[in-house]
């Protein structure tokens, strides 16, 4: 996957590195958006089985890996805007945007930018997002969590804990691939990076709670973690968040990764990619763009 990295260049001058495979002529391009702390080298499963059939792209968020880093606040509207570049960049016909975790509330946002503006939207597909029903990321606790994890995360870096935290992420992965995944994620920038990051989860996530993104009937999958862990009590109330997402969606459809946690990209990459298959060959069948009514202003 590193094999094809390649750079675009944001509006302010920063250079964030992609990684695109799979045919130029598919007819949709499918861009995958990492969750926090993560370049977007732990897409490498679900990468290489989409590649097979669509144009894919995959990315580094600002400071992870090669991309240089954002001195700007990193708001959901910041994060979308370096996601456009990375699309616009493709000069996509059709586009599938998929986000795993962290980046499920940036490819809605994106989404619905999108779709006001008349630009090519043709699906979502959520991978265990986070999620602003949950009522758990606005507990005090959580709160003092997300704020000691951030104060931590580059000090975690330097002794090398941090690695070891991520590797889940690349289970399965060749043990090449794996290490580049996690070279790019856990140095001390893409700690800051994700500390910068981690700060906005909580203010975000209430702004989408009181300002939900306008999808109109855009097709949506929004995959769940089923696989709850003595070390991971959040399956239930993440699902539970998950289906209220799916209610107030009339195009979305919930999916089940009975085999899987929160990584579902590693646990059960071919059902990550199947549904994103879905709904990119369903939008080369149509052969039109998938568009839905949306006002920008409303995110």
């Amino acid at each position: 996957m590193i094999d094809s990295a390649a750079f675009v260049t944001t509006p302010d001058g920063r250079r964030l590195r992609t990684f695109a495979s799979g045919p130029l002529d598919a007819g949709t391009v499918v861009v995958l958006e990492a969750g926090l702390g993560a370049s977007g080298l732990y897409w490498g499963l679900v990468h290489r089985m989409l590649a097979e059939r669509v144009r894919v792209v995959a990315y580094e968020r600002a400071g992870y890996g090669e991309s240089t880093p954002d001195p700007a606040p990193r708001t959901l509207e910041r994060l979308a805007d370096d996601l456009d570049t990375v699309v616009n960049a493709q000069e996509p016909s059709r586009l599938v945007l998929v986000g795993h975790s962290w980046g499920g509330p940036i490819v809605r946002r994106l989404a619905a930018r999108r779709l006001a503006a008349g630009a090519p939207m043709d699906g979502v597909v959520l991978v265990d997002q986070s999620d602003e029903h949950a009522a758990l990321y606005f507990r005090p606790s959580t709160r003092r969590l997300f704020a000691f994890s951030a104060a931590v995360l580059e000090p975690a870096a330097r002794l090398g804990l941090l690695r070891a935290q991520l590797r889940s992420l690349v289970d399965g992965m060749d043990p090449i691939a794996a290490a580049q995944a996690l070279d790019a994620s856990t140095n001390p920038g893409a700690a800051r990076a994700a500390a910068a990051e981690q700060r906005m989860v909580r203010s975000e996530l209430a702004g989408l709670r009181s300002r939900p993104p306008r999808l109109g009937d855009l097709p949506m999958r929004v995959i769940s973690g089923m696989k709850e862990t003595p070390a991971d009590r959040t399956r239930g109330p993440l699902s539970a968040a998950h289906l209220e997402t799916v209610a107030a969606h009339p195009g979305a459809v919930h999916v089940r990764a009975e085999q899987s946690g929160h990584v579902v990209t590693a646990s059960e990459p071919e059902l990550v990619a199947q549904q994103v298959l879905e709904l990119a060959l369903h939008a080369v069948d149509r052969g039109v763009d998938s568009r839905a009514s949306g006002d920008d202003s409303s995110f």
